[in-house]
């Protein structure tokens, strides 16, 4: 039996992975990639292709599996309300996509072919693709776009997942494209040689970040979405769409994006804080100087000081605490003394702090190892193959069990719970509804039109049944359909 979810958020979250995929021989001394990106992501989606879906399907969880715009293989977690659930479904995503491509191995080891799936978020030639957040925030609380991103920019270096700082040729290329056909990152220079990460940056999308907000975040890379888009009763809800963060491995990365933003939001809507303190006069700016040094003064807006990436975290810590922790679980206020930790980390350049925790503190250790090691130090091609490994997901070539199992990434949730996710929805929201009709379709053969605020079934066709509350676990309609269905019997 499971444990009873934990961390409560005070609203609906979803978490959104785009992934990326590369191919290899088996055999040594083959040169070049065996199959196109294109014909690797179909390899691993065949089983799921299907007329009636297509490539575009929600699973038994509440959740969207499906190929993103420059094709990446993309995991739309079910909204949650405990941080636990989120994280569970996150790496539950991580398991399908992991199980889809090492049935595409499979299918593949008598050609000499293994294709790799990686939870990263650049390729070589400067490519980025990234993972998104969506928070249900109330219609009638005016929302201060500024404070929140400037907390966004502190909070992508202290929830980022560590990059070596090189492009094609492992050098720095300003110029290179994306897959959205804008740049890639800034004509900056690394980081220095006294650097606490060496070589590494700490967050791998931090650089392609070029704007505060924007409403096309295809081309135009920014730390929040603006359409209103709100999936739900657009007189109650809007969706704050967060499209910068890093794509976590460790567990305790997901869970601190998530608590912050949630608590922050939440001071919003009650009224309790403005966020002005937190408001940058050019956060991409902010965030590409903090990615190097996070203990560079940047410049705020409205005639306040200049303010640090660990200065700037302290200071939103000091008022989610002061103003949250006598209602706040043990989980919650776990999430939050690690994020503590880890702005002090930043102050004082000591990884050492969250080193089983936070992704750029545990990859460090990792890469730094490799490098004492290799004759070449952090130019070794094996320190580049050892960043490669810790994203890939396969069991076999990548490293989070490894680490997990040696207590270098502390784990969050159990294997159980991760499994569980995989084929059921999180507690206290639609999701549970959504998959159940989800659920009923595949065992009977029949066909529905599924979207994250209805569900309507096509084979025979009925009228829609709307659920505009994320946070609905009950509904007439829907129960009404799911006899029907069995009553049907197989189409």
């Amino acid at each position: 039996m499971s444990p009873a979810p934990a961390g409560r958020l005070h609203r609906a979250v979803g978490i959104e992975t785009e992934y990326g995929v590369t191919s290899a021989h088996v055999a040594a001394g083959l040169d070049g990639a065996p199959l196109s990106v294109e014909e690797a992501v179909q390899e691993v989606f065949r089983d799921v292709s299907s007329p009636p879906s297509g490539t575009h399907r929600f699973t038994t969880s509440g959740a969207r599996l499906y190929i993103d715009i420059g094709m990446h293989p993309e995991y739309a977690g079910p909204e949650c309300v405990w941080a636990t659930d989120a994280v569970a479904q996150d790496l539950a995503g991580d398991a399908v996509l992991a199980s889809m491509t090492r049935a595409a191995n499979a299918r593949l080891e008598s050609r000499g072919v293994r294709i790799h799936l990686l939870k990263s978020n650049t390729d070589a030639w400067g490519s980025t693709f990234g993972c998104h957040e969506n928070y249900q925030v109330t219609r009638d609380a005016p929302l201060p776009l500024g404070g929140l991103v400037g907390l966004l920019a502190a909070r992508q270096i202290l929830a980022g997942t560590g990059s070596l700082a090189c492009g094609r040729g492992g050098q720095a290329d300003a110029g290179s494209r994306t897959d959205d056909g804008g740049t890639g990152a800034p004509d900056t220079p690394g980081p220095p040689l006294d650097h606490p990460l060496g070589p590494m940056l700490y967050s791998a999308r931090a650089d392609h970040i070029h704007g505060a907000a924007s409403a096309d975040p295809t081309h135009e890379r920014a730390f929040v979405n603006t359409r209103d888009e709100p999936h739900a009763d657009a007189s109650r809800w809007r969706r704050l769409h967060v499209v910068a963060g890093d794509s976590a491995v460790s567990p305790w990365t997901t869970a601190i994006k998530i608590v912050v933003m949630d608590a922050a939001l939440t001071l919003v809507e009650r009224g309790e804080w403005d966020m002005a303190e937190c408001e940058l006069a050019d956060p991409a700016r902010a965030v590409h100087a903090w990615n190097r040094e996070p203990n560079a003064a940047c410049e705020r807006v409205g005639g306040r000081s200049s303010i640090t990436c660990p200065e700037l975290l302290e200071l939103a810590l000091e008022r989610l605490t002061g103003r949250l922790s006598s209602k706040t679980d043990a989980l919650t206020a776990s999430v939050l003394d690690l994020a503590e930790r880890g702005a002090r980390a930043l102050r004082s350049g000591c990884p050492q702090l969250v080193a089983t925790e936070l992704d750029w503190a545990i990859k460090h250790r990792v890469l730094a190892r490799v490098a004492e090691r290799a004759a070449s130090g952090w130019r070794d091609p094996r320190v580049r193959r050892a960043e490669l490994a810790y994203h890939d997901l396969s069991a076999d070539s990548g490293l989070r069990g490894a680490l997990t199992s040696a207590g270098l990434m502390k784990p969050l949730v159990s294997p159980q719970e991760v499994e569980a996710a995989r084929i059921g929805p999180p507690c206290g929201t639609r999701a549970g509804l959504r998959g159940r009709v989800v659920a009923a379709c595949e065992r009977t053969g029949r066909v529905a039109s599924i979207g994250w605020a209805h569900v309507r079934l096509d084979n025979p066709p009925r009228p829609q049944i709307d659920l505009p509350d994320p946070t609905q676990t009950e509904d007439a309609d829907v129960e009404a359909l799911l006899a029907e269905i069995d009553a049907l019997g197989p189409a």
